[in-house]
């Protein structure tokens, strides 16, 4: 067991497999084989968790890129329905309606992308390699089991009868051999995979990194070049309304004031009227 930056125990690489014992079946390779398949298991349970969050990211995302959209929807109608009257107003709404639009694609493109990148490379990892390393396990074990009943039928086979002792040899042989290649052929399979795991695993997370990158160089430039259009638009057009409802608002503090003089008014036509 190793210790990791955060102070837990982690399980240790496996050794690497000598093919000389991978020959000759010792237990040493079959104890360092059972290591490495438990490394391997390992990863692939973890690769699937991360399969799994990318899955729910990219559902996530498109929910969120579609409520943005309806937002973008409802601030347009919102305009239509509120703010027609209002010809200042209108035009300011346009300029956000656009700026909201520029996000929604912003984001979709980012999200569609960055996602489903990630998600290919460590699925195809998964597939490519692991599952190469799975299959020549199952190839292993079969000519494992083969090599077994080659040897007790080997056995089995009385010396008092050359030909049929000469014809199990051979079979021994010919059994022996497969599975000496069978062996190493798992054993390739293992180096490869470990091998494509560094590359192929970092490459597939370093993609996410670099699509985030590239979303906020995009996103800067777009709006930075909204913002060189709007100059100042916006923010001018809010403090004229701002300071067009302060004063709104000191006059509708005087309104109480012209009760008394409407009241007169009302009780002089009464008056009048009688």
């Amino acid at each position: 067991m190793t210790v990791s930056n955060n102070g837990m125990a982690m399980p240790a690489f496996p050794p690497k497999i000598d093919c000389s014992e991978a020959i000759q079946d010792s237990p040493r390779f079959r104890a360092t084989v059972a290591q490495h398949t438990a490394y391997f298991n390992r990863l692939e349970n973890r690769l699937n968790e991360m399969l799994r969050h990318i899955t729910a990211m990219i559902d996530f995302s498109k929910n969120y890129v579609n409520t943005f959209y309806k937002l973008t929807v409802s601030v347009n109608q919102l305009c239509d329905e509120s703010f027609s009257g209002n010809p200042l107003a209108s035009t300011t709404f346009q300029g956000l309606s656009e700026a909201y639009a520029h996000t929604v694609n912003l984001f979709r493109t980012y999200y569609d992308h960055s996602n489903v990148v990630i998600y290919t490379k460590l699925s195809n990892f998964i597939k490519n390699e692991l599952t190469k390393v799975a299959e020549s396990r199952a190839h292993f074990e079969n000519m494992s089991q083969s090599m077994d009943e080659a040897l007790v039928k080997n056995a089995g086979i009385s010396r008092q009868k050359p030909a049929d002792a000469t014809e199990g040899r051979n079979a021994l042989t010919a059994v022996g051999t497969c599975f000496a290649h069978t062996t190493l052929d798992y054993v390739a399979n293992i180096n490869i995979a470990h091998a494509h795991k560094d590359h192929m695993i970092l490459d597939a997370l370093w993609t996410l990194v670099r699509e985030s990158s590239a979303f906020f160089s995009k996103g800067h430039a777009t709006f930075d070049e909204w913002t060189a259009a709007d100059n100042g638009a916006v923010a001018d057009t809010i403090q004229t309304f701002a300071a067009k409802s302060k004063l709104i608002e000191r006059k509708m503090q005087d309104v109480h004031s012209l009760v008394p003089k409407v009241s007169s008014k009302i009780e002089f036509s009464r008056y009048m009227g009688n």
